[in-house]
């Protein structure tokens, strides 16, 4: 893998909003926008991964959990390379296993029908969805640019 200093960072930033997110939709999503900014550091040049949006990865986040498995693209960018270390490698290719299990069973589908709200026992709700993508997108515009 050939990850940049920005986006470790990125992902180290990132991986943090796992203590606020803790339902599986979205602790999923969190590992799944993180490995696709690796793979694009991998697959794609530098003009193209800055076109790439949040939206972009939320729709291959759906994509992949409606049909059950990666997609194409998705499993073009976890074909990265062996990492600086082995035990980077190792932890990066256990992510993508657990994933794609994720995936393949199914058990994402149900959650991501309510993962745009959640009642509470107040009667009020909160916006999971919209909340941690306002998240990330104020982690996005606090990183430097590469």
């Amino acid at each position: 893998m050939d990850i940049t200093d920005s986006t470790e960072a990125l992902i180290e930033a990132i991986r943090s909003l796992k203590l606020k997110y803790s339902d599986p939709v979205s602790q999923a999503f969190i590992d799944f926008y993180c490995q696709c900014h690796q793979g694009m550091d991998y697959l794609l040049p530098l003009g193209v991964r800055e076109t790439v949006r949040l939206v972009d990865i939320l729709q291959w986040f759906c994509q992949c959990v409606d049909q059950g498995r990666p997609s194409t693209l998705v499993q073009l960018m976890w074909k990265d390379v062996v990492g600086p270390t082995l035990a980077e490698y190792m932890a990066d290719e256990a992510i993508e296993h657990t994933l794609l299990s994720l995936f393949e069973q199914g058990e994402l589908k149900a959650g991501l029908s309510h993962w745009d709200l959640k009642r509470r026992s107040d009667g009020g709700v909160d916006l999971t969805l919209r909340n941690l993508l306002d998240d990330i997108h104020q982690i996005e515009q606090a990183q430097p640019t590469p």
